[in-house]
């Protein structure tokens, strides 16, 4: 009983209703390019709103933090696979989802805190209170902002949602996400690492 009050969370069922709208944009594609446009927006927008359910509520849990990233990765998943050139548009597609493992091995629902301790303070200027920082903002706008523009230019090219200052910031500020991604990937694989050493030191005899 306690397992399904979880998974109807209020910021869970925003997730569905995420999960619904895109797999909507399937529907509609580039048969009506304005109205797939705008319902990968609001799948994105609506991002903003589980997490603040989530905390007003005090309906945070590991699910709902599950849930939460991975329909942000699918969504961007479907725009970078869409909109960019294969094979290119699957490589930010392998890194958000091997960092996405990384993450929720080391911090679970806490992944914001939990991966960061150690983290060098550039890292911790783009992560600092939940990315509600100028870095935090621009990192987070590239993350979601440039598989969109990407897809709007193959799709709507001339269109205001296309128009080259925005790709630029969208660029930067994706570019920033990967350092930070980057980061995070190659402190998970030394922790692995030590993680190994020490057990291979506990196994020696003495």
């Amino acid at each position: 009983m306690r397992t399904s009050k979880i998974a109807l969370y209020v910021p869970n069922l925003i997730g569905y209703f995420r999960l619904i709208l895109l797999g909507t944009t399937f529907l509609t594609g580039t048969k009506s390019c304005q109205v797939t446009y705008w319902l990968f927006v609001s799948t994105l927008l609506l991002d903003g709103l589980d997490g603040f359910a989530a905390r007003r509520l005090k309906q945070c849990s590991s699910f709902g933090a599950f849930l939460d990233v991975f329909i942000d990765n699918l969504t961007r998943g479907v725009l970078w696979t869409w909109g960019a050139p294969a094979p290119y548009g699957v490589l930010p597609v392998i890194l958000e989802t091997t960092v996405f493992t990384c993450t929720h091995k080391g911090g679970g629902a806490a992944w914001k805190e939990g991966c960061f301790g150690n983290a060098p303070r550039w890292v911790l200027s783009v992560m600092a209170n939940g990315f509600k920082t100028p870095m935090g903002a621009l990192a987070i706008t590239g993350l979601m902002g440039l598989p969109l523009w990407l897809w709007a230019c193959r799709f709507m090219p001339g269109s205001m949602y296309a128009s080259p200052a925005l790709g630029c910031v969208v660029v930067v500020g994706r570019l920033i996400c990967a350092s930070v991604e980057v980061w995070v990937l190659l402190a998970h694989i030394k922790d692995l690492l030590q993680q190994d050493e020490s057990a291979r030191t506990a196994r020696r005899p003495a």
